[in-house]
């Protein structure tokens, strides 16, 4: 479970816009995310060199909170080294045209100072900086809710970040949660080989703890990120994407469900947009009674919600500073609930988070060794209009960490979970696994939806990857538009059919299952039947058929001209549609005569002609002209003279003299096999 940083620096000159594909969404009259991103972007938030370090400290900096609301303040602490100026832009991050963020203020030249050493507990580990207040922001009123970025820039251009989230308070439809937790937990500032400590042993120095290693056990946000300062940058392709798409999204921090979780139930889905490792019991509360609710729930990465944290106050008092995780229930002074442990521990806590989640995590391979996502369950509704099959992959997307159903854990409570992908690899130590991805519906009819890796969103944005792919983007599309308006159920059979056939041959016709949006519906299972206004001998339809997610494509072969209909009905699902089809008769290829009449030798009598097609019918088209002869050859008799039909028909007279059997052929005078005989 370790956090990963990406290389940006190529970033600048490379802007992929990826085709969008998603359903439309109907937007909030109050949703501020589309004008927002009509204002002017700008490529200034992106890591430049060069980039502060931990050791020389050439400008480092942390927030006083890790979110704050409109016209509320906000204060930073700067330490430069040597003492010189610097300066604050302050960006906020979304679409803006592919720029991915918007220039909101600049501030400064200020005169920086060196700030004293942060303090350092011997035993917990915990570090934090006593530092003097540099800058106080009071949010305007008009920030647009979302992740922000302070880039704290010094007089000889080295750059660090302080990332926290502004919040509007509206009831939006999604609201959006970034993880400080987990970037402090893995945050070992000051990076020297010496003092710098995580909750990781890993990237942890300096003398063992009460841990029994070098690793921490408290971490503390009053103190800088490590390196740059902003490390989830797999955030900012959900976020380009997801402010690309219109949707109504409002951003919170983890804190902000941890310390107002009932404010999930304002919304329709909370979604959990990047690495969220860390929670805390209010947060799991919280998020488990909001799908009680019927609120929907989206982790988007993996490895989400593995460890329970505690929050405590900072040394000065100020709430929720410090994240507590002695990661082992034998060291942890306080046994029960809140244990800090991972949550599938026993006997505490004991809340495995395949519970809440789907899925939970199982492993990871080498950063940038990601494998395959392999598609299964490919009917299911989150994957209508993709085009996928079972067995279908897209490229590199599953990594660097990987979730999985783990049977031997309890399950989350649902009738219809469904494993969306099943992706084979071989972790970090070698060892055989898969990664899946998970969808389920709680009792309260609220959706639960895990990708069950870290780089989900590299499949929705293309910027720093390259690996935007129109199928996860729909996927992630129908996925949310469930969350807003429910998700697909069967509403109607569509069948396109041509407007017009031939007789006798044969034309396709493709039945699609649609949902209430008019939207394929791959789950269908039913049965289509098929019947037509036309029973001629000849007609082929076909037989009792299902559909292959959601859609057929079958033959049909009429026979009678004119205006038929075409009826495609599913009984056990009460749903039936007709289409119309006109048919034209093909060219004439032989001569019809009739009469009603029953001829008088030497008296006149009226019959018809109809210029018919294999099939009997006339054809309209028919401009041939017929020359007429008869077996009475006797003086006094009166045939037609050679004519043309009027629409294929016609209605002649003619007088016979001799008594007895007698016919009267019709035939066409260029083309002699098309004739036909009055007996």
């Amino acid at each position: 479970m370790r956090i990963r940083v990406v290389a940006v620096a190529a970033a600048l000159c490379v802007l992929v816009l990826a085709p969008l594909a998603r359903a439309g969404v109907a937007l909030a009259a109050d949703n501020p995310i589309g004008p927002e991103n009509q204002q002017q972007g700008s490529f200034g938030w992106l890591p430049r060199a060069p980039i502060a370090d931990d050791v020389n400290g050439q400008i480092k900096g942390f927030a006083s909170k890790t979110s704050v609301a409109q016209s509320d303040t906000i204060t930073l602490y700067v330490t430069v080294n040597p003492a010189q100026s610097y300066t604050i832009d302050f960006y906020r991050l979304g679409w803006y045209g592919g720029f991915g963020g918007r220039l909101r203020l600049h501030v400064g030249p200020f005169a920086g100072v060196q700030q004293p050493p942060c303090d350092q507990d011997s035993t917990t580990g915990l570090l934090a900086c006593n530092w003097a207040a540099s800058y106080t922001l009071t949010v305007p009123a008009d920030w647009t809710s979302g992740l922000y970025l302070a880039v704290l820039i010094n007089e000889h251009a080295y750059e660090n970040y302080v990332p926290f989230v502004v919040r509007d308070g509206r009831a939006a439809a999604f609201v959006v949660q970034y993880g400080f937790a987990t970037d402090e937990a893995y945050n070992n500032y000051p990076n020297d080989s010496r003092t710098g400590k995580s909750l990781y042993s890993f990237n942890s120095a300096g003398p063992n703890t009460i841990a029994g290693d070098p690793r921490a056990v408290k971490v503390s946000f009053d103190r800088p990120y490590t390196g740059y300062g902003f490390s989830q940058f797999d955030t900012v392709e959900f976020i380009r994407w997801v402010e690309r798409s219109g949707y109504d999204v409002t951003y919170v921090s983890d804190l902000d469900t941890h310390e107002n979780g009932a404010d999930l139930l304002r919304h329709s889905a909370l979604i959990s947009m990047g690495h969220d490792e860390y929670w805390s019991k209010p947060m799991y509360d919280a998020a488990e009674a909001a799908r009680d609710a019927g609120v929907n729930l989206a982790f988007l990465a993996a490895d989400a919600v593995s460890w329970q944290v505690r929050f405590e106050p900072s040394a000065s008092g100020a709430s929720d500073r410090v994240v507590v995780c002695y990661r082992n229930i034998s060291l942890d002074p306080v046994f029960g609930p809140t244990t800090t442990a991972s949550w599938r521990t026993a006997p505490v806590p004991n809340r495995p988070e395949q519970t809440l989640r789907g899925i939970q995590f199982t492993g990871d391979v080498p950063y940038g060794n990601n494998v395959d996502y392999r598609v299964t369950n490919s009917s299911h509704w989150a994957y209508a209009g993709t085009g996928f099959k079972d067995g279908d992959t897209v490229p590199g997307i599953v990594g660097y960490e990987m979730d999985r159903f783990m049977p031997n854990y309890a399950a989350a409570n649902s009738s219809s979970f469904t494993l969306l992908s099943d992706s084979p690899f071989t972790d970090i130590l070698g060892g055989a696994d898969h990664a899946n991805s998970s969808i389920y519906q709680a009792p309260s009819g609220a959706w639960v939806f895990s990708s069950g890796t870290i780089s989900w969103t590299w499949g929705l944005d293309g910027f720093f990857h390259g690996r935007a792919d129109a199928r996860i983007q729909r996927t992630t599309s129908n996925i949310l538009n469930a969350f807003l308006f429910g998700a697909p159920t069967l509403q109607a059979l569509g069948v396109a059919a041509p407007a017009t056939a031939t007789p006798g041959q044969s034309f396709n016709v493709t039945v699609t299952a649609r949902d209430a949006q008019g939207q394929p519906f791959t789950g269908y299972t039913g049965t289509v039947h098929f019947t037509s206004s036309d029973t001629s001998t000849g007609v082929v339809l076909p037989p009792d058929s299902t559909l292959t997610n959601g859609e057929g494509t079958f033959a049909v072969t009429l026979v009678k001209a004119g205006a038929q209909t075409l009826t495609v009905a599913d009984v056990a699902n009460s749903l039936s549609t007709t289409v119309n089809v006109n048919v034209g008769a093909q060219s004439a290829n032989h001569l019809v005569l009739g009469t009603t009449a029953t001829p008088t030798a030497g008296q006149s009598f009226t019959f018809t002609v109809s210029a018919q097609d294999q099939f009997g019918n006339a054809d309209p088209a028919y401009a041939g002209r017929i020359h007429f002869t008869s077996s009475d050859t006797s003086a006094g008799v009166v045939l037609p003279a050679d004519s043309t039909l009027t629409s294929g028909q016609g209605t002649f007279s003619a007088t016979l003299i001799t008594t007895g059997p007698q016919t009267i052929t019709a035939t066409d005078t260029a083309t002699a096999s098309i004739t036909g005989t009055l007996t």
